[in-house]
């Protein structure tokens, strides 16, 4: 898919799960996940059984400031819609990069 948008998360654990890059029209759902993560939600790939799911840190719990869910949602949102063709990084804790308003703690995992 010459257009196709793909986001890249890893953590800095090591394991059979530890990092993905999941296509943008695999998306499901975003969801608060506790006080300050939220999870995305991704369609099984080609080849894999199993579902993909993202827990994501914000730099501020999900009901705080500027920095709420709703705005995870807007940002995440414009990445999946006006990315056509590249690959970005939504976090990469191993490397310390981010997309605002993520940071900290990762988790990937494709056991849903």
């Amino acid at each position: 898919m010459n257009n196709e948008t793909y986001l890249y998360a890893v953590n800095a654990l090591g394991g059979a799960d530890d990092g993905g890059i999941f296509r943008a029209s695999d998306f499901l759902a975003m969801e608060i996940a506790s006080a300050s993560t939220v999870s995305l939600k991704f369609k099984a790939g080609v080849n894999t059984a199993k579902a993909g799911k993202v827990t994501l840190t914000l730099a501020l719990p999900a009901t705080a400031g500027d920095l709420t869910f709703r705005n995870a949602c807007e940002v995440v949102s414009g990445l999946l819609n006006n990315g056509k063709g590249n690959m970005i990084t939504l976090a990469d804790e191993v490397n310390g990069v981010y997309t605002l308003p993520f940071s900290g703690a990762v988790l990937v995992d494709d056991s849903l």
